[in-house]
């Protein structure tokens, strides 16, 4: 039975993102197990911090715990549902976590940057999006679900060292019988998409879209998904080094941050 990690803190935004979770799981048979992290701040005294605090942390977070996965239990019923309070710090956490138990089909989080409000996108998503070793799946603010029948791929045309990422925008697709558009957006040359990917991807039966003379790729990617009515979009955030971080702006956290879909994050093989 596939595995869906669905992080909380108790917040709206993120109890949205559980309760999404928890209907995808119902409709694909499809565990989910609830983790919240949470962390006592370190005060740098000679009084040392009393064992109390975490306690009675722990017991909080477990009361709203149950109160969260109860709530589900009834609202999905036959779905296999579990809640853990973990201490420490949330990116290390939900890797432990996956890392212990199975590799998780999905790990589900609420994208709080998203929205007009908002001036910089979540530091936390960021990390999952770039840390985190499995599919992350971002869900905006109010976002329920309905059936995944257009996902589109962001592409920036680079396949070495992502056999492994095009697999597993292949297998999303499959599982979700959704369709598949990918979509690269170019500066100048109308270059085709790299061959090797489109072997990868071909038992998807992807449709090409490929968006010359575009120097915003931001833009341009949400013109795309909104015009489509694309229900998921998947990206691949990429490793940069510390000069590319320091000159460049990140593709990612402009798209989470405007985005009023799910963004669905796979990984680098390399």
């Amino acid at each position: 039975m596939p595995l869906i990690i669905a992080a909380t803190d108790f917040s709206e935004v993120s109890e949205n993102a559980v309760n999404y979770a928890c209907r995808l799981a119902s409709l694909h048979n499809a565990q989910v197990m609830v983790i919240h992290s949470f962390i006592i701040p370190v005060m740098f005294s000679d009084i040392p911090m009393p064992a109390s605090l975490i306690t009675d942390a722990q017991n909080d977070a477990e009361i709203q715990m149950k109160k969260l996965t109860g709530g589900m239990a009834m609202a999905y019923p036959g779905l296999m549902i579990d809640g853990k309070v973990i201490y420490g710090d949330t990116i290390g956490v939900l890797e432990d976590y996956a890392k212990e138990s199975r590799a998780p089909w999905l790990i589900v989080v609420g994208n709080s940057s998203a929205g007009e409000n908002n001036t910089w996108p979540d530091s936390n998503l960021m990390a999952a999006f770039r840390k985190l070793a499995y599919p992350v799946l971002a869900v905006p603010p109010a976002r329920t679900y309905n059936a995944v029948q257009r996902m589109c791929f962001a592409f920036d045309n680079r396949h070495k060292g992502n056999d492994i990422a095009l697999q597993q925008v292949k297998s999303f697709v499959q599982q979700l019988n959704a369709q598949l558009f990918v979509l690269n957006i170019q500066a100048a040359a109308n270059q085709d998409i790299d061959a090797d990917a489109k072997n990868a991807l071909a038992p998807a039966n992807p449709q090409y879209h490929i968006v010359s003379g575009s120097d915003n790729v931001d833009a341009a990617i949400h013109d795309f998904t909104e015009k489509n009515n694309i229900d998921w979009l998947i990206l691949l955030p990429r490793k940069h080094s510390f000069f590319e971080g320091l000159f460049h702006k990140s593709h990612t956290k402009s798209i989470a941050h405007h985005s009023k879909i799910p963004i669905l994050a796979i990984h680098e093989t390399e």
